[in-house]
């Protein structure tokens, strides 16, 4: 089945009173420009008002096709019609419900004129709206989470000590179904197992205690359990204990004491990272509204509002963030030796913890997914400890603990889990502000993914425990020497907002602010004039990079202004107003930057492009036939036309987003398709990807990589 999607037709009366408009506007144009070139720059000028006022009045696009048009016998010669990707803007999509209940746009509601530009595009970020009332239908306003029924953690951690509290522990005897008497709690201490990053063993077990135990020195990942008289479980709690070996506590502040004698940084401010997986920056605004507000407003937090992801998850996404550098260069550069799906630890030196490390700073890595995090998804994650304090111990072991689970899969006990592992993060900025090492900066870096990769919704259960965190962030007063970069890899993969017009653009717009310490703009304005005009610079994940290296070595000023081409510039440099996704490298297929419209094209070119795409699928899955069935173009679900026509050796070349479901398993696929109008041939151009889950259709296979292309044939037999 195809679903068209086509824009309005214009009014022929209007358009003929366009036509008017358009001949008076243009004599009065010549009058003024004259016979004389030093006239020009008055009347580009003019045409612009001109141009922007009827055609934002009555929809008509004017554009000067070039400086040697308008040059060529001292005139100005205006042309309509023809739409240039550098002349058009995207304001906020009006939209509307086909017959089909699916939202579409139907029309882009202003256009505008631009002067021209030497280059031949201009990237026109789209605004859209976060809550346009078309969204409604797919969100769910979950309540904050309440973990309240979840068994009671009974004991707390003090100044080394595991002490129990009294009144939770009746609250455990009282819900472990009768159990009146208290027998003892006890701990026991988790290590990674050497080679595997996936797998805890139990190193010790301590002496059983009714009251309270002192940790020893080298215990920093425990379990501690309570039990009844009867050796039942009532309660089980997870610690992780701030713990740094003598001799490099010793080598670290060495290595500081060299960072300042050798590159004179004006500052050494810890930088603290917090990611949320698949959340765009405009349902970060509708989902934690409170939080953004926090952020914005009481800690000064600036947005980067122009910021693009760079890949399809997070690995493609967080590793450029990380080191500067994709997962496909390190492959290929022979010096590192670097396998994708292999050990983390061959690049682990690339990234910028390990840069951090070398100048003295502390290290810390948070993660609350065991299997699907960037170093772990198709890979074997880190070998040796990459950080100094590595959260993987607890959130390994607890990930499968039924009873820590309990009421859902987002509660450690009776409290969220994000509050339990953000404690870890409270524990860090209290220790390493302290009196005793008040100087020692960290870099920390979390990403949690559990609330938000399989249902975005899950975020709006999330928005008071964020906020609580920034406060008590704010109320350790660490954040006076703290950086916070609050960021997202990417915006919503699946589900019905996905399929929507809106959610094509917000699946590539994750979100990025910038939190400085309270006095840190009065310090050095001029840096600050520079890194707040680039909020509306086009940016990505490599200049969050090259803005975390101008942190570590922080000079104080402003650095040169970036150049058109350079991939990674800091945001304390200025970023070209020109940038384009090519100078950023932001491949086409996630790039925003075009003006995109619901394409009016036949049937017949639609399944054609279609067919294209989901035979591109079939191929993937060449050397797995045995295992996964051939798939069917079920439907085309809809045809975006990208509005950046170019010329390639005198051919016309249309750039479409086209969206298809196959059958069976009604699995929907997007990916970017060329098609050559002198030809009347089309190729796609860009990976495909999957837009809703595949949870359950395609296990039969070990390459998670291809997973989401297989359907299962065993499958088959089970729904025939």
């Amino acid at each position: 089945m195809l679903r068209a999607n086509t824009l309005r037709s214009p009014d022929p009366t209007a358009m003929q009173a366009n036509s008017a408009q358009i001949c008076r506007g243009t004599r009065y144009l010549k009058y003024l420009a004259g016979r004389r070139r030093f006239q020009v720059l008055v009347a580009l000028v003019t045409v612009w008002w001109v141009g922007l006022y009827m055609g934002s009045k009555d929809h008509v696009i004017f554009h000067i096709t070039s400086f040697q048009d308008v040059l060529r016998d001292g005139a100005i010669h205006v042309r309509q019609g023809v739409q240039l990707p550098n002349l058009t803007v995207l304001s906020k999509p009006a939209v509307k419900k086909d017959n089909s209940n699916r939202p579409t746009t139907a029309s882009v509601s202003k256009s505008s004129i631009k002067l021209p530009s030497t280059r031949a595009q201009i990237c026109n970020f789209p605004e859209i709206d976060p809550f346009d009332p078309s969204l409604e239908t797919h969100l769910r306003r979950k309540p904050p989470l309440n973990c309240s029924s979840g068994v009671p953690n009974v004991v707390y951690l003090q100044d080394d000590k595991i002490k129990i509290d009294p009144f939770k522990l009746k609250q455990a005897l009282v819900r472990s179904n009768g159990s009146k008497a208290f027998g003892f709690c006890q701990y026991k201490v988790l290590h990674r197992k050497p080679n595997a990053d996936t797998v805890i063993t139990v190193n010790s077990t301590s002496e059983k205690f009714k009251s309270s135990i002192q940790l020893a020195q080298t215990d920093e990942h425990v379990r501690v359990e309570c039990n009844d008289t009867r050796n039942q479980t009532i309660s089980r709690s997870y610690f992780t204990i701030m713990r740094l070996d003598p001799e490099q506590e010793k080598v670290y502040n060495d290595s500081y004491k060299v960072h300042i004698d050798k590159h004179s940084p004006a500052e050494t401010l810890s930088i603290l990272l917090i990611g949320i997986d698949g959340f765009s920056k405009q349902h970060f605004a509708r989902a934690m509204p409170k939080t953004r507000k926090f952020l914005m407003e009481e800690l000064g937090a600036l947005e980067m509002h122009k910021h693009n992801k760079l890949g399809y998850s997070t690995s493609p996404n967080v590793v450029p963030l990380l080191t500067g550098r994709t997962n496909e260069e390190f492959a290929e550069d022979t010096k590192w030796r670097f396998k994708i799906h292999g050990w983390m630890d061959q690049i682990n030196e690339a990234f910028v913890w390990s840069d951090a490390r070398r100048l003295g700073y502390r290290t810390a890595l948070m993660l609350d997914q065991v299997s699907i995090t960037a170093f772990h998804y198709a890979r074997h994650g880190f070998n040796k400890k990459p950080v100094d304090h590595y959260l993987r111990p607890i959130v390994v072991d607890s990930v499968k603990d039924a009873l820590m689970r309990e009421p859902n899969k987002h509660c450690f006990g009776d409290e969220p889990e994000i509050s339990k592992l953000y404690d870890y993060w409270m524990q860090l900025l209290r220790h390493y502000n302290s009196t005793k090492s008040k100087q020692v900066p960290f870099l920390a870096y979390s990403f949690l993914s559990r609330l938000t990769h399989d249902d975005c919704n899950m975020a709006f259960a999330g928005d008071e425990l964020y906020l609580k965190l920034l406060k008590d962030l704010t109320a350790t007063n660490a954040l006076n020497n703290t950086v916070i970069v609050w960021f997202s890899d990417h915006g919503e993969r699946f589900g019905g907002l996905r399929s929507t017009f809106t959610g094509e653009i917000e699946t590539n717009t994750p979100y990025l602010f910038f939190a400085f310490p309270p006095w840190f703009e009065k310090k050095y304005p001029k840096v600050m004039r520079v890194f707040r005009a680039n909020q509306n610079r086009l940016t990505s994940h490599f200049d969050t990079y090259a803005t975390l290296q101008d942190l570590l070595y922080f000079k104080g000023v402003d650095g040169p202004k970036g150049k058109l081409g350079e991939r990674s510039i800091s945001l304390f440099r200025e970023i070209p107003v020109h940038r384009t996704c090519e100078d950023a490298q932001i491949p086409a297929e996630y790039c925003v930057c075009f003006v995109s419209s619901h394409a009016d094209v036949s049937p017949g070119l639609a399944k054609y492009m279609g067919t294209l795409v989901k035979n591109k699928v079939m191929s993937k899955l060449k050397d797995q036939k045995e295992k996964c069935t051939k798939l069917s173009l079920g439907s085309v679900e809809s045809v975006i036309e990208e509005k950046s026509t170019e010329k390639e050796n005198k051919s016309i070349i249309r750039n479409f987003r086209v969206v298809i479901t196959t059958e069976p398993g009604e699995a929907q696929f997007n990916a970017s398709v060329k098609f050559d109008e002198s030809t009347n041939k089309a190729k796609v151009v860009s990976e495909i990807d999957r837009t809703n889950t595949y949870l359950g259709q395609s296990e039969c296979i070990d390459n998670m990589e291809l997973r989401k292309y297989c359907y299962c044939k065993k499958l088959l037999a089970v729904t025939a």
